[in-house]
């Protein structure tokens, strides 16, 4: 009999059933092909991502911007392309049964907006996705339209929150920024600062030779011609991933990337002038008959009173003016192109800028390139390469002797010296003071896919700066009845080398859970390493006819080295629901020399969420709302101590015994082995809405920003032999406020449009606490005009308050009718607590733009010490002259009586910040010059201000960028610029 296998048999007939189960299945799949091409240029775009809506089916382009998907269920399906620069977009099609549906794109090249890339510490990311809001604006742009000068001028008053605030008018010199308030009352306020993932130098007050006040940043010596994007995170919700110092605030700059096709040049020239436009004040002087000096209150004073019998004034300022007609050159050409695999941009820039004094010259050069290549399509590489170089000379001035201001402000009311009451300007311009400055930028990304859901992407590189500061005094230069020593010589010469490396690996893992569900994983680890060296030289008395140390006799010098390491290491997780709900949370962990050794690591956590509830089915679909996103954040990030703050260690110093001179050491610092980084929280909400049929686009956000830990200074009893002061994690501040932004295209017609775009931001400041026994920290101009104390914001002005009353009526105020307070009192906050922009943008017939942008800052004051230092020495109106408002007497009567408050002046100002008009040439016109695109632009900056101030100009400050100390002292105000320029494209 013959047996039958049962196991054989069943298999067989399983795989039947399962033949015939399969086969119509599989007859029912389609396919769906398809090209990604950019719509301008039509070459292929290469690894997009290309989505099957509805499936868990995902795809990159290949390098002929191709896709290919299998097994797509037939019917009407959505093919979704993203890439970053690039607008997003869908297409349906139909798939039927075992054929091939074709989908392709032509990407619109849109780097801002709801729909576009964004790019964090992990990669490219949608906006649409981010539960915080970063602000983006296109630089290339701004830099076509506006007369920007440096960078500080292109990121000044162009996204809410950010505060850009110039030091004055001197050619080459820095400004202080601040994002949504100052967090920290001893470290730095001042951003990070990204360009091209690298983290680089920053250093807001950066020179070591004194000129008075007004010093360079190395925020300038970025190119702003070179950047196509500038992106800015406000606070620790948004920096949580950027790890330690992130907390203030982080600004990324992404420069102009080469796109496939024929090479194509770029080449503007720029040439313009410079203006002082400022009105100074006389000087004043009251006399008798025989020519004495008589004041107002010693003319009224009860004891052998003088008799005024005329009042004398002359402004050597104006009438013997150091101020000349400054001019500005600038020249650049760039070439950009490539084929499918590789891109560049290469440029070039020369710049030179003569200021309104003789002795004020900035000079800078630069070069860029930046080649990216598509090695396969699963890996690319950037690389870029950028040197820069200025020789920047600066003149004395502000809280200065030498400047020619200060002789100016402090003269003579008549032609006595030129009027000038120290050096004449052409001795203060034999002073000889330079900054050079060589910078390397270099870097490297890499995007690695080995597999369509996982992505690798690094970043390395290095920021080095050498900054050589050099002043002499030659010999015989200055008077000697002015001063001896200096008369006699002097020199110092100060090397720097400055190094930020960066190094950054992360890996994302990207998936689609459910045809609804992605989710997508990051973890990764970032290096920083910086390194600050210095040599200070130096030399008393040089030999006449020589300007260098060896011709000097008494030798000063030292040296510094501070390394500083941050290690951090950090996971991030994203949810997507149905492409409008995203959830996010993240963790990253930091370890940095900067601790105290027994604090080892620091943990700032992050949570937000994006909801686009525009796209949900429940909401009304109306052209009065056609977009409405909403979004919460809640994160922490930190600064750390300074370098050398959690140090104990000791100075060297000579110590004589007897006749001889021996080496010695004294405490430089008593150290905090616990000392650890300030921390801020931050909660953030917000939304963003496109309406009235998406001709506007309106964008909200709220910031609720605490810091604790904040590092304080205490005191040290001077019997314990040590510092002066220890710092310990006391303090707390707190920052609240608001930032809106706005676009309206108010007309669009074939002959003309008419865009506007609005911002307005508030920030509320406040010292929550110093900590338990540690009394208000007291400093500012004069050593007391600004504090920090609890319930109010940071660097306040504290003054003594007074009243007057003109007693006898006789017009004069008399000291004796002035009653000064016994405690000092609130007068107002340095920072402005609330503004606005406002800039229109019109084009008439695709030939003729106009751009116009205004600029409020508001609620801050400003201590006018140049003012109050005339009046202190008798040579201003309200100490001289009897029409001067009483109010002007009075502060100079309570000057004189130890209180300074009546020169806390209201420092908001409304701005026409810039004004330009754009002609773009026929085709007819370039093409004569073998060109494609030929315009012709002229612009105007600081145009007008108005303001309450009486001082020269509300936004300045003898203090440079310093973090607090703000004054109007002897300072140089912001100039006036007219500018020509021509942009040509081959």
């Amino acid at each position: 009999m013959e047996r039958v296998n049962i196991r054989q048999r069943v298999g067989a007939l399983a795989l039947a059933a399962l033949a015939l189960v399969a086969a119509p299945v599989v007859a029912q799949q389609g396919s769906v092909v398809g090209r990604v091409t950019d719509s301008t240029s039509h070459v292929p775009v290469v690894s997009a991502q290309v989505f099957i809506g509805g499936t868990t089916l995902r795809a990159l382009t290949d390098q002929q911007g191709r896709f290919h998907f299998d097994n797509v269920p037939p019917g009407s399906v959505t093919v979704r392309v993203s890439f970053i620069g690039y607008r997003p977009a869908t297409k349906t099609v139909t798939v039927a049964a075992g054929q091939s549906a074709e989908a392709d794109f032509a990407l619109l090249f849109q780097p801002i907006g709801l729909n576009a890339v964004v790019v964090t510490v992990t990669g490219a990311q949608s906006m649409r996705e981010q539960g915080n809001a970063i602000h983006d604006f296109n630089a290339a742009e701004v830099s076509t339209k506006a007369p920007v000068t440096n960078l500080a001028d292109l990121i000044n008053a162009r996204t809410p929150g950010v505060l850009v605030q110039e030091s004055g008018g001197t050619s080459g010199t820095g400004t202080r920024v601040r994002i949504r308030g100052s967090n920290s009352v001893s470290l730095s306020n001042e951003p990070v600062l990204y360009v091209d993932g690298v983290r680089v130098e920053n250093g807001a007050s950066s020179s070591s030779v004194g000129v008075g006040g007004q010093v360079p940043s190395r925020l300038n010596d970025i190119n702003p011609n070179d950047l196509e994007d500038v992106q800015v995170a406000g606070g620790p919700s948004a920096g949580v991933l950027f790890g330690t110092d992130a907390a203030n605030g982080v600004i990324q700059l992404r420069t102009k990337q080469g796109r496939p096709g024929p090479t194509k040049w770029e080449a503007y020239a720029e040439g313009g002038m410079l203006n002082d436009v400022a009105t100074y004040p006389a000087n004043y002087r009251g006399v008798t008959s025989t020519g004495t000096t008589c004041t107002l209150i010693t003319s009224v004073r009860p004891v052998s009173p003088c008799t005024q019998a005329q009042v004398l004034n002359f402004n050597p300022l104006e009438t013997n003016s150091p101020f000349q007609t400054g001019h500005r050159q600038d020249y650049g050409v760039s070439a950009s192109g490539g084929n499918d695999e590789t891109t560049y941009y290469l440029s070039g820039h020369w710049s030179r800028e003569l200021g309104v004094y003789p002795v004020n010259s900035n000079r800078q050069v630069s070069v860029l390139a930046n080649i990216h290549e598509q090695a396969s399509s699963k890996i690319d590489f950037l690389a870029r390469a950028g040197y820069s170089s200025g020789r920047l000379r600066l003149p004395e001035n502000d809280n200065n002797s030498l400047g020619v201001l200060s002789s100016g402000f402090l003269g003579f009311a008549d032609t006595t010296n030129q009027g000038y009451g120290f050096l004449t300007p052409e001795q203060s311009f034999r002073i000889r003071t330079f900054q050079t400055i060589d910078r390397f930028l270099g870097s490297m990304q890499m995007n690695y896919r080995p597999l369509d859901w996982l992505t690798i992407h690094g970043v390395s590189g290095v920021d080095f700066t050498s900054r050589y500061d050099d002043k002499t005094f030659l010999t015989g230069a200055i008077p000697a009845s002015f001063s001896l020593s200096l008369s006699q010589g002097q020199r110092n010469a100060n090397p720097f080398q400055i190094y930020n490396w960066t190094g950054s690996v992360n890996a994302t893992a990207s998936f689609v859970l459910t045809p609804t569900i992605t989710s997508t994983t990051s973890a990764g680890v970032q290096y920083f390493k910086d390194i600050f060296h210095g040599i200070l030289a130096g030399r008393l008395g040089l030999t006449a006819g020589t300007g260098s140390l060896a011709g000097g006799v008494t030798p000063t010098d030292s040296e510094t080295t501070q390394p500083v390491v941050t290690l951090g290491r950090f996971v991030e997780e994203r949810v997507g629901i149905r492409d409008r709900l995203f959830l996010a949370g993240a963790l990253r962990s930091d370890k940095n020399t900067s601790f105290g050794i027994l604090f080892h690591n620091v943990v700032y956590p992050k949570l937000s969420g994006s909801w686009v509830i525009s796209d949900e089915p429940f909401f009304p679909q109306t052209d009065k709302v056609s977009t409405l996103r909403l979004r919460a954040s809640w994160g922490e990030s930190g600064v750390r101590p300074g370098t050398i703050d959690a140090l104990q260690y000791y100075v060297a110093t000579p110590v004589l015994q007897g006749s001889t001179d021996l080496p010695g050491i004294t405490v430089g610092n008593t150290g905090n082995n616990n000392l650890r980084p300030e921390l801020t929280r931050e909660v953030e909400v917000g939304f963003e809405a496109d309406v009235l049929s998406q001709a506007a686009h309106l964008d909200f956000n709220y910031y609720d920003k605490g810091s604790h830990d904040a590092l304080i200074a205490r005191v040290l009893a001077p019997s314990l032999g040590s510092a002066p002061a220890q710092f310990f994690n006391l303090g707390q501040v707190s920052n609240k406020g608001v930032e809106i932004s706005s676009t309206l295209r108010a007309l669009d017609r074939p002959g003309v449009s008419i865009n506007f775009t609005a911002s307005a931001w508030g920030n509320r400041n406040r010292l929550v606490a110093l900590g338990k026994g540690i009394k208000a920290i007291i400093f500012g101009l004069g050593g007391a005009s600004q504090r920090d104390t609890a319930g109010f914001a940071l660097g306040s002005y504290f003054m003594l308050p007074y009243t007057f009353r003109d007693v006898n009526g006789d017009g004069i105020i008399d000291t004796s009718e002035v009653v000064v307070g016994s405690q000092a009192v609130f007068q107002g906050q340095p920072f402005p607590d609330h503004g606005g922009t406002l800039a229109a943008d019109v084009t008439v017939r695709q030939r003729i733009r106009l751009y116009v942008l205004l600029d409020g800052r508001f609620g801050n004051k400003l201590y006018n010490s140049t003012e109050q230092f005339r009046c202190g020495l008798a040579k201003c109106r309200g100490m001289n002259d009897k029409t001067a408002p009483l109010a002007d007497q009075a502060a100079a009567a309570a000057n004189l009586k130890g209180t300074q408050a009546g020169y806390i002046e209201d420092g908001g100002f409304t701005k026409l910040r810039e004004v330009s008009v754009t002609y773009i040439a026929p085709d007819a016109w370039a093409r004569a010059f073998g060109a494609s695109a030929l315009s012709f632009s002229v612009a105007g900056r600081n145009l007008a201000t108005w303001t309450k101030y009486r001082g020269v100009d509300p936004e300045l400050n003898e203090a440079g960028q310093n973090n607090f100390t703000t004054a109007d002292f002897l300072t140089q105000p912001p100039v006036r610029y007219f500018i020509g320029r021509v942009n040509v494209t081959f």
